[in-house]
């Protein structure tokens, strides 16, 4: 709670000097990141059987050879099909929440994506987890820690836009075929914006059992039942702080099936996935 409150006034008092956040038609989770180089991505892996490892059992298989690994994962009923497949060089970081992402094999969900490809778009992404600690000290430690209960804060890695979370909340654990990690749902804002949309992200973050890999997946999600709430204007410290404590109470005491794509069909993609080094 001390962080939560510490992190409502510092948003608050950021009002009058953080940058604006951009304005888009899409939801804000998907656009607000610049998009990669075309150059930085391969043409599309190929989808066979034949070039997998034997152990990899999934509707859906993809090979990374760059990366020498496969990649397996099931459709959900009621998730929509429809991928675009790749491993992505050493992403350079352009804005000062960014950072700069070592090599990593991608596949997006481009049913989700509304037609974005750069590093926050809806998709799967494996990280090689000794490339990760090189780069971001802590990132794999603090899963674990949250996942033993041993922490509550919660990485957004890739990183959204903004200086800290407004939402942060429907905390899970969920494992994979091969490993495990957690999701939660977030919002992250510059400054003590009022809730402007219904629209937050699932994030998933997990590490293989042998703890080479790291897996994370997002994908925009909306809570309409939030409709209710949008565009209140917040004069006070006070009134930031009760606004979005209620918030993340409403969203952690919400049915999964009262998100779009339910919370309960995002789990089950998550669950499927696997893998394996070639």
């Amino acid at each position: 709670m001390k962080q939560k409150l510490f992190l409502f006034i510092a948003l608050f008092l950021a009002v009058g000097c953080a940058p604006a956040s951009p304005s888009t038609d899409a939801d804000p989770a998907i656009s607000v990141l610049p998009s990669l180089a075309a150059s930085s991505a391969t043409p599309e892996a190929a989808e066979t059987e034949s070039a997998l490892p034997a152990e990899i059992e999934a509707e859906n298989l993809v090979t990374f050879d760059e990366m020498g690994i496969a990649v397996g994962f099931d459709y959900p009923e009621g998730f929509l099909q429809g991928v675009s497949t790749g491993v992505l060089g050493v992403y350079e970081p352009s804005a000062p929440f960014d950072l700069p992402y070592p090599a990593h094999a991608r596949i997006l969900f481009t049913a989700y994506t509304n037609g974005s490809e750069n590093i926050t778009a809806a998709g799967i992404r494996v990280f090689r987890v000794d490339e990760i600690n090189a780069l971001q000290a802590g990132v794999v430690e603090n899963l674990s820690a949250v996942r033993e209960g041993q922490a509550d804060h919660h990485n957004d890695f890739p990183r959204l836009a903004g200086a800290g979370n407004v939402i942060d909340a429907q905390l899970s654990p969920v494992d994979f075929k091969n490993g495990t990690g957690y999701r939660f749902l977030l919002t992250k804002s510059f400054s003590a914006d009022p809730l402007m949309s219904t629209g937050m992200t699932y994030m998933y973050q997990g590490v293989t059992d042998d703890e080479k890999y790291f897996l994370s997946f997002l994908i925009s999600v909306d809570a309409p039942f939030l409709a209710p709430y949008l565009n209140q204007p917040l004069t006070t410290v006070e009134e930031f702080e009760s606004f979005y404590s209620n918030i993340n109470t409403l969203i952690d005491t919400s049915a999964p099936n009262q998100f779009t794509p339910s919370l309960d069909i995002l789990d089950e993609l998550v669950s499927s996935v696997i893998i394996s080094e070639k």
